[in-house]
């Protein structure tokens, strides 16, 4: 009995090593944690995905520099031209605040954090009632989780996984 406990065990730690990070929530933003990889590698992954997913970015703030860190941390500034395009047609004053998006990625121990506001729940302080408007938020939001999970899964362990 106690073989077959321990032999579970090894299998869950296995089975759970061997998955990619997912995308969490917490107080207001969804983030991914990507455990020993380096930070460069991991903004490079990132900013490809970015560009993957047809966002531009506009600007990145040298969070580290300005603060004389030496952490790495950066927030690279977003848009993407259809998307600012079709929420001008919703309403200029609230889409002009939650413009740019943004996505930040730091050093947090030996680990990765890519950190991205939950785009909807900003927008819910403003009132929005609008279905449609909703709807677009709610792309917005699954866009930039898309990125964070893509980003993720380009530093999922495979060494033990099957070949595709």
């Amino acid at each position: 009995m106690k073989k077959l406990t321990s032999l579970i065990v090894v299998l869950f730690f296995l089975i759970t090593s061997l998955k990619a990070a997912e995308v969490q929530f917490e107080r207001g933003y969804y983030y991914v944690l990507i455990k020993g990889a380096n930070f460069d590698r991991v903004n490079e992954v990132l900013k490809t995905e970015i560009e993957n997913h047809k966002w531009g970015i506009i600007h990145t703030m040298n969070v580290d520099k300005t603060v004389k860190s030496q952490t790495p941390h950066k927030t690279h500034l977003l848009c993407r031209a259809d998307y600012l395009t079709e929420g001008l047609k919703f309403d200029k004053e609230i889409i002009s605040v939650l413009i740019p998006c943004r996505i930040s990625i730091y050093q947090d121990k030996n680990n990765i954090k890519i950190v991205v506001e939950d785009v909807e729940a900003a927008a819910s302080t403003f009132g929005v009632d609008d279905k449609k408007f909703k709807t677009f938020l709610k792309q917005v939001t699954e866009e930039m989780k898309s990125i964070l999970q893509k980003t993720a899964d380009h530093f999922e362990k495979r060494q033990n996984m099957p070949s595709r």
